[in-house]
């Protein structure tokens, strides 16, 4: 299993926003959580990459404890902990997160090199393959204001990919997309998942997650319901 969620709750100023959410993603699998804006959706992705502190219940993700609740207490990964969680998985953002100032090549090198301390040689080899392979081959030396939304997204989504994350998370990411590139996002997130990642999306686009998803989870009300 390469990511379980085991009773996460979270609260905020005496508000309970999840109650005991549990679900799982598998290797090669697509998972995908549905439900309307302030069900939940986005603070149990932020409980999953460690963004925010769960109140109660277990996440691990591909063996490594987010946090640990033992049914007394619950402990958290420490910083070096979640550093090394987080270098396992990718998340591509509803905004991007793109750096302005830097050319589509350099916002895909970046964490090969400074993270992963790649050689620069190598990482820009790495990162023209994986953006030839998304469509980008002519887009390589372009500035994020030059793409369009849906090639902001594939840029993203190289980024994500070049650190090769065991998990890729998706935060709503058709939300800017028109129905032609949505349709080219379905095929690229199936054939991420049969090359072995496990993909876990948030989305409130049903139509969307029905094509694209091996399971699709409803979370109403900080509760999932299959």
């Amino acid at each position: 299993m390469l990511l379980n969620v085991d009773g996460l709750c979270k609260s905020f100023k005496g508000k309970q926003i999840l109650n005991q959410v549990n679900f799982h993603v598998d290797q090669k699998e697509v998972v995908s959580l549905l439900g309307q804006s302030g069900a939940g959706k986005t603070t149990i992705l932020r409980c999953v990459t460690g963004l925010e502190k769960a109140d109660r219940g277990t996440i691990c993700v591909d063996g490594k404890y987010v946090c640990r609740d033992d049914g007394k207490n619950i402990t958290y990964a420490g910083k070096k902990e979640l550093y090394e969680i987080r270098r396992s998985m990718g998340m591509v953002f509803q905004s991007y997160h793109l750096f302005p100032h830097m050319t589509v090549l350099d916002n895909v090198t970046l964490a090969l090199i400074n993270v992963h301390k790649m050689p620069k040689e190598e990482a820009v080899k790495v990162a023209e393959e994986m953006l030839s392979h998304l469509g980008l081959e002519d887009k390589i030396h372009q500035m994020p204001y030059e793409l369009s939304g849906g090639q902001k997204q594939r840029v993203a989504i190289a980024r994500s990919c070049v650190v090769n994350p065991k998990l890729l998370c998706f935060d709503e990411p058709t939300a800017a997309l028109d129905p032609e590139t949505t349709k080219e996002m379905v095929h690229i997130i199936r054939e991420l998942a049969q090359k072995g990642m496990g993909i876990l999306i948030i989305s409130h686009d049903m139509p969307f997650v029905e094509k694209v998803s091996d399971r699709v989870l409803t979370v109403k009300q900080g509760m999932i319901i299959e």
